[in-house]
């Protein structure tokens, strides 16, 4: 009877215990899912507010002229001066920019799923837009991507592999133009207006700081980080070195924290490189078209500039003719120099930092557009079209498709994701690492076999045209 009422008591407890882990699951969900909107409304609120205050602060400024007018007093000129078929035109390169976006998203995704279709990784690319929006450092634009991926039916391995190789060939890509860019408009660079920071330490100032220094920081790390990654990827005993010395060094002087941690984290982001590389070099012409389709994304990104102040007459010079070339090549060096400097601060949507450094880059003070521009408040007007065009319009319809997009079932609670730290980014490809060496192995094996039944397939029809002569 005694041994009868222990096993009800514990039966009892296990439900008891059983009930309360349920009840606290069902909070921590509430509770993620709160602090889930919260992030989401303060992103959008930091986008908002500073959208706002920058639109505030370039309409009412006043226009470079003798006249007392200011800049929102001109949009009515702008308007009716706008060249209509230069603003299609703008407006055709843009949506061709993403859907080169689009495109290499697919052609990386129909090397593991013969049935992928150009709609899905429209839809990809588009919530991948929105989520680099709205998160710091864009890191939710490529969690989103992986996300979206899986719910298409693509496997998590797999869409980890089309992240890095993605990553691979857009930043080996990027670099290669940014150094081009510097070194051949190195002289345009020195004449950017400088950073004035208007402030004053024990009654001495601080002198402005030239605007070079920040692209090339930007370009510095950028290249760093991928050289670094590339070379130690390829070579082990510099792999060995940076992580056995290198890393050791730096946390003996207390520049690295946890340096096993550190050790083990760049082992594991070197092999997660090592295995992307060797997979997109094992097929060349791929690899090739992958680098032309990043390299006319990087160069129509950097038209829109161009395109900004074309469409609004921000060239329009009777006295003096335009070198046109030089104003497209300038507009592409220029936005690369752009996303070097706003990479260095992660701000949701670059927001208020992405309009100043194009002020610094393409105002009245560098000069890229005629005077006479500059004079009727063209370099705020040019400012604003072209934020418009670039991420308010997309972002509202990005934002749409984020919202409403379906795919295989996915519930209606599950199209909102968690805004991801870069943690959680990189932990996806860790975590597949293992998956995706097997799944290299096996494409290399097929790739053998592919091979050699095409030259059995060549020796069996010299076989047969030699026997056809003799018979002759």
């Amino acid at each position: 009877m005694n041994v009868e009422e222990n096993k009800n008591e514990n039966n009892n407890n296990l439900e008891e215990e059983s009930a309360v882990n349920s009840q606290e699951t069902i909070n921590k969900g509430k509770k993620d899912k709160k602090n889930k909107k919260w992030k989401y409304f303060l992103y959008f609120s930091i986008v908002l507010i500073v959208t706002a205050a920058v639109l505030a602060y370039n309409l009412l400024q006043p226009v470079q002229d003798d006249n007392a007018e200011l800049v929102y007093e001109m949009i009515p000129y702008f308007v009716q001066t706008m060249r209509y078929d230069y603003l299609v035109l703008f407006l055709g390169c843009f949506l061709c920019f993403f859907l080169l976006n689009a495109l290499s998203m697919y052609l990386y995704a129909k090397l593991y799923y013969r049935h992928y279709k150009f709609h899905q990784a429209m839809a990809v690319q588009a919530i991948d837009n929105f989520y680099s929006s709205i998160t710091p450092g864009a890191y939710g634009g490529e969690f989103a991507k992986a996300y979206v991926f899986n719910k298409q039916g693509v496997a998590v391995s797999n869409a980890a592999s089309i992240l890095v190789m993605n990553f691979i060939v857009y930043q080996i890509t990027l670099c290669l133009i940014g150094l081009i860019s510097i070194v051949t408009r190195f002289n345009a660079i020195l004449s950017i207006p400088a950073f004035d920071l208007d402030i004053v330490i024990n009654g001495a100032a601080i002198p402005p700081i030239p605007f070079w220094v920040f692209i090339i920081i930007g370009y510095f790390l950028n290249i760093l980080v991928t050289i670094l990654l590339l070379f130690m990827s390829l070579s082990r005993r510099l792999h060995n070195f940076v992580i056995n010395k290198l890393i050791t060094f730096l946390g003996k002087i207390k520049l690295i924290r946890k340096p096993e941690e550190k050790k083990q984290s760049v082992r594991l982001q070197v092999e997660n490189y090592r295995i992307e590389l060797q997979r997109l070099f094992s097929n060349i012409p791929f690899a090739i078209l992958m680098f032309f389709i990043t390299f006319l994304i990087i160069c129509l990104n950097g038209l829109n500039p161009f395109l900004s102040g074309l469409t609004l007459g921000g060239f329009e010079n009777p006295t003096e003719d335009i070198n046109w070339f030089l104003k497209i090549y300038d507009s592409i060096a220029f936005s690369n120099f752009h996303q070097m400097v706003t990479g260095l601060i992660p701000i949701p949507g670059t927001a208020g930092i992405a309009e100043y450094v194009f002020e610094r880059l393409y105002g009245s003070g560098g000069g890229y557009f005629t005077d006479y521009f500059y004079s009727l408040g063209g370099a705020n007007m040019v400012l604003i079209f072209w934020r418009m065009i670039t991420f308010y319009i997309p972002f509202l319809i990005n934002g749409i498709v984020a919202a409403t997009y379906k795919s295989r079932g996915l519930p209606l609670g599950e199209r909102i994701l968690d805004i991801p730290n870069k943690k959680t980014v990189v932990t996806l490809s860790f975590e597949t690492i293992d998956e995706r060496k097997e799944s290299f192995i096996e494409q290399q094996e097929i790739l053998q076999e592919n091979k050699q039944k095409k030259l059995e397939e060549k020796e069996l029809k010299k076989e047969k045209k030699e026997i056809k002569k003799k018979n002759k």
